[in-house]
């Protein structure tokens, strides 16, 4: 048995609709299993390359905000004071 049996791939009908043709390759995969596996496991490690990319942005702009949030926070701690003094 091998590690790649226990990843669960995307359908077979939905590879060769969603994959570019220079991984999917359907004149050499659709007659060949191992081809085909082959390609499938490809277009998997393309996928998670892409969407790891997007997390790691994902999470950049996730800490951009948290850092406008405390600012705003801060901002807002500091304005109670100020309004009191103007007040008094």
């Amino acid at each position: 048995r091998s590690k790649h049996e226990e990843i669960e791939l995307v359908s077979v009908e939905e590879f060769y609709r969603e994959a570019p043709a220079e991984i999917s390759r359907p004149a050499v995969t659709l007659g060949e299993p191992h081809q085909q596996t082959l390609a499938r496991l490809d277009w998997e490690l393309e996928q998670r390359k892409r969407l790891a990319e997007k997390y790691k942005e994902c999470l950049a702009n996730k800490e951009k905000i948290l850092k406008e949030i405390e600012v705003k926070k801060e901002y807002l701690s500091s304005l109670q004071p100020r309004l009191n003094s103007i007040m008094q």
